[in-house]
This record gives structure tokens, sequence and C-alpha cells, in this order.
């Protein structure tokens, strides 16, 4: 197209050049892309917690929570040197998912156990209704209990009665299977002695509970297993709402647990509260899988 000419004042001509640009449409900005982009991320991030929660069980999913939920920095602050130890554990050298790995193994250990020592007493009537057995924070704990038919010990003494002699000896090697420190444990009712005598419930329960020591230890249970003696007197009653009952006179036998209270912090035992007898009760009633039962 020829630019048109324009005279100006002085009669010679003035040459407009008029060029045409191509015609846009509106801008309609980037802010969705981003928004977008966001949305994405967010779906990547939640399919790859479900996948997570779907490749791990309960006790990793505790270890998880219990991770966020204490935060990166314990209490009170870190050093430099103690923030490289992020990743493994600093004292063991063992990474979180090792000490899950042992805690698991050991739990089992723990738990064959007491299958081993429900297996040993099954036949020893009327005690081993007495025998309570359960995993707690701590370990594994066998409790017998004194039913009243002084087959524990009389009446403040600290001798031993023969069927828990037998029962502690059926015990020992089942014990002995396992790697755990064993602690022996005595209590009493809340009777207290005469005034003027030489002895008390805190002796009497330390007797006791060296008196079941000494016969875990003939009985093939190693001297070095044992992590020590403990007396409560009448302070842990097994029936807090009757401090004289007759099953506060006991004694308790606790395999204690080397690893699973170091797994991050957590108990990962269940919590066993079905006793021994009962056990024993149900696999009575259970049929022999190699007898038919008539139809």
């Amino acid at each position: 197209m020829n630019a048109p000419v324009k005279p100006n004042s002085s009669g010679q001509g003035t040459v407009v050049i008029i060029k045409k640009k191509g015609g846009h449409g509106g801008h309609h900005g980037g802010a969705w892309k981003v928004a977008y982009a966001d949305f994405v991320t967010a779906m990547m991030a939640l399919f790859m917690v479900l996948w997570l929660v779907s490749q791990t069980d309960q006790v990793e999913r505790k270890i998880i929570s219990h991770y966020f939920r204490t935060g990166v920095f314990p209490e009170g602050g870190v050093s430099l040197i103690e923030m490289g130890e992020g990743i493994q554990d600093g004292t063991t050298g063992l990474s979180d998912r090792e000490k899950i790995v042992e805690a698991r193994a050991e739990q089992d250990d723990l738990q064959k156990t007491a299958q081993k020592v429900e297996a040993a007493i099954l036949g020893l009537s009327p005690i081993a209704k007495n025998v309570k057995i359960r995993t707690i924070d701590r370990g594994l704990l066998i409790e017998i209990l004194d039913g009243g038919e002084d087959l524990l010990f009389d009446l403040s003494s600290s001798a031993l009665k023969p069927k828990l002699v037998e029962l502690l000896g059926l015990m020992a090697p089942a014990l002995d299977s396992l790697r755990n420190p064993i602690e022996v444990h005595g209590h009493t009712d809340a009777r207290p002695f005469p005034k003027g005598a030489q002895r008390d419930n805190w002796t009497l329960s330390f007797e006791r509970a060296a008196a079941a020591r000494n016969v875990l230890e003939q009985a093939g249970l190693p001297s070095n297993r044992f992590a020590g003696v403990f007396a409560h007197g009448s302070m842990d009653l097994y029936k807090t709402d009757d401090p004289f009952h007759v099953s506060n006179r006991r004694i308790s036998i606790l395999a204690v647990r080397m690893v699973g209270r170091r797994a991050g912090g957590l108990s990962i035992a269940p919590e066993i509260t079905k006793d021994a007898f009962e056990r024993i009760q149900e696999k009575r009633s259970q049929p022999d899988p190699k007898t038919k039962t008539p139809k």
C-alpha cells in the first residue's frame, strides 16, 4: 500500500508511513498453571503417603508418628556434633529399622518362652492356676500367686513349699533359653509383723525372692543371668482394693526386655492379659487333631 502524501504549509509533501500489526487476544495470565502444579504436587504427596502406609505395619507407623510428634530436635537443643547421629543411634549404631527388627525378634522370643513355661507347668496342678504370664513394657512377667492353698510358703515364712520348688524347677529351662536378664521380685500382703519382731515385710519379701532365685539357679539357670533380687514388701499389691488378700503374697520373675524399649522410645509389646491357667484349660478343651471325632 502506497503511503498517502499530505501537503504541508510550505507546499511540500509529507510522507506518512502506516504499519499494521497483527491483532492478539487478551492476556490470560499463568496463575492457573501455578495452581495446577500445586494440585499435582499435593496429589503426588498424598499417593506417596498412602503407599507408605500400605507398605508399613502398625509398629513402623508408631515409629513414624512418634518421630513427627516429638519434633526434629530433642528438648534442650543439640550440638552440631550430636546432629550427626541422625540416621543411626549414637550408642548402639543401629538404625531405627534395625532396632525394630531386633525388637520384633525379641518379642517373638519372649512369647515363645511364655509358651514353653505354660507347656512345662501343664500337668502341675493345682498350682498352675496361680501362675500369671504376660508381656509388659519391661519384658516377660511371670507371677506366682498365693491362692490360699498353702502351696507357696507358710505365713511369715520364707521357706518355699515343695510345689513351688517343683514349679520353679520346671520354669528354669525355659528361662535359660532366653538371653534376657532375669529379675526376681518378692511381695507380701499388708499384714504387719508383731511389735518387737526382728523381721518385717521388707525382709520377708526379700528372703522369699532370694530363695526363689536359689531354686532357679539350682535348676540350671546360671547365676550370671540374674540382674537382681528385689524386695517390695507390701508396697506393690496385686489386689490393691484388698491389702490383706492372699494373692498379694507372690513371687514375680521378670525377663527384662533389652531391645524393645529402645525402639524409638515406644513399646511394641502387646499386652497379654490371659493367664497361663486359662490358656492351659483352652488347650485341654481343644480336640486332639489326631483323634477323629464321631459324626
